[in-house]
């Protein structure tokens, strides 16, 4: 909960008044997706590659953004629980980050 809270709130500050933050979930029998998607800007290409370091802020960031720890956190949390988190750029406009928590094998 905590990792999708950071997520959402990262979100909320890169959407604009008025822009859409979507939560959808699928499962299967390898693993359970939540992807979160929104309408803002995007991330810029040279970001994209570290957004999920600890204390990096992107350009965008400006006066709303935080200090670099939300996605970081959020990363680590996953990643504990046997999942990935992916961050992209939507086709048509926003970020979407794709968080998977893979099944355990006995």
């Amino acid at each position: 909960c905590e990792a999708v809270g950071n997520i959402v709130k990262n979100c909320m500050e890169h959407t604009p008044d008025g822009g859409t933050i979507t939560v959808s979930g699928n499962c299967n029998p390898l693993y359970s997706e939540i992807i979160i998607t929104d309408s803002g800007s995007g991330i810029a290409e040279d970001d994209l590659p570290h957004i999920f370091e600890r204390f990096y802020k992107g350009r965008a960031s400006g006066e709303k953004g935080g200090f670099g720890i939300g996605l970081a956190l959020a990363r680590m949390i996953v990643t504990e629980q046997n999942g990935t988190i992916k961050a992209e750029n939507v086709p048509k406009g926003g970020a979407m980050f794709t968080i998977r928590i893979y099944e355990s094998t006995v």
